[in-house]
């Protein structure tokens, strides 16, 4: 499996990740969630990529990920500014948002792979529905969702997808055994 996912980000010209709530430290730990976080880095080394995290704890900047390739639109639990928060203030991570969005109108029409950890349906309208678009309306787009529970896919885009019904952190973690 993790061969798969790995061809299909070597044979990509750009990589669009989503992180979710099933990439957490409370579901995974610490240690095994960094370790997790470094794999994806060795699978994206040398790639034009960006991720988007829904996750706040902040961890993933503690990763070899590039933080200049990191979105994170619910907040950050060390700023003490949480989308859940009474007093959110989203213009914080604009900025690195309108990134994003210039490099994801870069990508229209270019081989994309498009990889989903752990998206379920926290916050659908940030990561799981506007994927699902990208990978519609990019005839090249390859995605592929991995979520324990909720791996299922359009049928639009199913025959340029792969579905993993497993934790993304195992699936990643797999390289590590024998």
């Amino acid at each position: 499996m993790l061969e798969q996912i790995k061809r299909e980000i070597e044979d990509a010209e750009l990589v669009l990740v989503g992180i979710g709530e099933e990439f957490s430290i409370e579901k995974e730990g610490r240690e095994r969630l960094l370790g997790a976080y470094d794999q994806l880095a060795d699978l994206l080394k040398g790639k034009g990529y960006f991720l988007v995290t829904l996750q706040t704890d902040d961890l993933i900047y503690e990763s070899r990920l590039a933080r200049e390739r990191i979105v994170a639109p619910c907040g950050s639990d060390a700023a003490q500014n949480v989308v859940t928060n009474e007093h959110y203030d989203e213009s914080i991570y604009l900025p690195q948002w309108e990134i994003y969005t210039k490099w994801l109108q870069n990508t229209l029409n270019h081989r994309l792979c498009i990889l989903e950890l752990g998206v379920g349906f926290a916050y659908p309208s940030v990561i799981r529905f506007p994927f699902e678009k990208i990978a519609y309306f990019n005839r090249k787009a390859r995605m592929i969702r991995i979520h324990s529970k909720f791996a299922q896919l359009t049928p639009e885009i199913s025959e340029r997808s792969i579905s993993i019904a497993e934790s993304p952190v195992e699936v990643l973690k797999k390289e590590d055994r024998p």
